[in-house]
């Protein structure tokens, strides 16, 4: 698929003009700006100084019409039309804004953007990327797809390190640099990208949802959660106690069931747990100097996380069975008004709650305790980042047309649907747009959720999910029978990395 330019230069300026840079919010982990607003001119500092604009490493630049040509996700839940962009403009502002990036990016760089669509179940990427590239043919400069998946890919070094590409700046807005620092080994190489640009990093970032009614009735003002919050007291204690306020025996026939009101409502026990495992600084893993992790999870934190989350899922008011995952009957529970929280969902899910009469909001998922400094955001192992495949030759091309839509995702797509279409269009009060920052604020690249499935005996889920499953309030027995073999396996895939 070739989307060309149409109508320019009329429709650049326009967009430029009503979302400016400034209105763009501070990417997460990527570079050196100030959330404070600078006023002075080009060229001149604070003081008044004048000093030399620093060059912009991408002027100059043209490559002849060339095919940038990426091989694009496009499953149900990819975030592909955030991406690609429309044939046209629509009037919706966030695919509009998409539609004038690219168009910017092909004129200023003198490229154009094709898109091959792929459509792999998550299991299946790194089959079919690895058959790909394994081909040898020069086909793609970049390939769009499942971190879990792509993550495996790099582990065989079937991506370029980025570190090699002449164009890329990861100290510039746009990037999110210390995500993907967290998905790597050593610190000498890095092969997988995330940025402005791969925003279905954002849209898939778990966050819980409340019914601000219920909470009015059961606990008061409904603000009161935001102010946890913004206080820095959001916490499994406050979580669990809430929950167990709100739980009634709608049909009265004495007995949970699917019709009663809960507290808490989760699609089965499964992948749902991420967002609790790894939203606490449990310290599943360390780090040494050289980048090398090592696994640290038998602690006194990840004790007492495992205790919140099982009295979370076996709350007496939480319903952790009969509906599946991001299904929509799970979505109907909520929307219909019996439950106060719902797990399992995403920013991008908004859009799904929309026809929700019943004033709803949104927060980061607690922290462990008030020890903690900062909320995690946990984003799904499917959210969809990129790599750069070792048969591209040309990789002048691969990093500067990345390096330049990164940059404007920042300044222009950002600002279209994250400040408009979530803060605007689907937020209902001011706090919500405030949790959306906090939620951003948190995204993190997270090794133990990525690479901990085959390649450390998947002990980093399984050591809580399967006892979790079985109603077991004790995980250790889990943890130890998977540890010697976890060990191994990390050490396997360090070495891999490393050679």
């Amino acid at each position: 698929m070739n989307r060309t330019p149409t109508r320019l230069l009329a429709l650049i300026l326009a967009l430029f003009t009503i979302l400016p840079a400034a209105a763009a919010l501070t990417s997460c982990g990527g570079g050196s700006g100030s959330e404070t607003a600078d006023t002075t001119t080009a060229g001149e500092t604070a003081s008044g100084e004048d000093t030399a604009a620093e060059p912009d490493i991408l002027d100059g630049l043209g490559f002849n019409g060339a095919s940038y040509r990426i091989q694009m996700s496009v499953t149900d839940i990819s975030s592909d039309e955030y991406m690609m962009g429309p044939e046209e403009e629509t009037g919706d502002i966030a695919l509009d804004a998409v539609y004038a990036r690219n168009l910017y990016v092909q004129e200023k760089l003198d490229v154009n953007l094709e898109y091959t669509e792929s459509n792999y179940n998550w299991s299946d990427v790194y089959t079919q990327v690895s058959k790909l590239i394994l081909a040898g043919d020069d086909a793609f400069e970049l390939i769009v797809n499942d971190q879990i998946g792509l993550a495996t890919v790099a582990i065989e070094k079937m991506f370029v390190n980025v570190y090699d590409c002449p164009y890329f700046d990861f100290e510039e807005e746009g990037w999110w640099y210390s995500y993907m620092r967290d998905l790597t080994i050593g610190n000498d190489r890095m092969y997988l990208l995330v940025g402005d640009y791969f925003i279905d990093v954002l849209r898939k970032s778990h966050v819980l949802y409340y019914n601000r009614e219920l909470f009015e009735t059961f606990n008061g003002d409904p603000d009161a959660l935001y102010r946890h919050v913004l206080d820095g007291e959001w916490t499994y204690e406050k979580l669990i106690g809430y929950i167990e306020t709100a739980y009634a025996d709608l049909d009265g026939d004495g007995t949970k069931s699917l019709d009663d009101q809960y507290g808490f409502i989760v699609g089965g026990i499964g992948g749902s747990i991420f967002p609790f495992s790894y939203s606490a600084d449990a310290d599943f893993i360390t780090r040494d100097a050289d980048g090398i992790p090592e696994i640290t999870m038998n602690n006194e934190r990840a004790d007492k996380l495992y205790t919140n989350i099982y009295n979370v899922f076996y709350n007496d008011a939480s319903l952790n069975k009969g509906y599946g995952e991001n299904s929509m009957e799970l979505a109907n529970k909520f929307i219909g008004g019996t439950a106060l929280f719902i797990s399992g969902a995403g920013i991008g899910d908004f859009e799904r709650f929309r026809a929700m009469t019943y004033d709803m909001g949104l927060v980061p998922y607690p922290k462990l305790d008030e020890t903690q400094d900062e909320h995690i955001t946990v984003v799904h192992d499917t959210a969809e980042i990129g790599g750069i495949p070792i048969t591209c030759k040309n990789l002048e091309l691969a990093s500067a047309v990345l390096q330049l839509l990164c940059r404007e995702s920042y300044r222009t797509v950002n600002p279209a649907y994250y400040e408009t279409t979530l803060k605007i269009k689907y937020v209902r009060d001011d706090y919500s747009a405030q949790m959306i920052d906090i939620v951003h604020d948190g995204l993190s690249g997270l090794f133990t959720l990525v690479y901990g499935a085959a390649h450390c005996n998947n002990i980093f889920t399984w050591a809580f999910l399967e006892p979790l499953q079985a109603g077991n309030p004790e995980w250790m027995s889990a943890y130890a029978k998977r540890e010697e073999a976890a060990v191994t396996g990390l050490q396997t895939l360090v070495d891999a990395y490393m050679s």
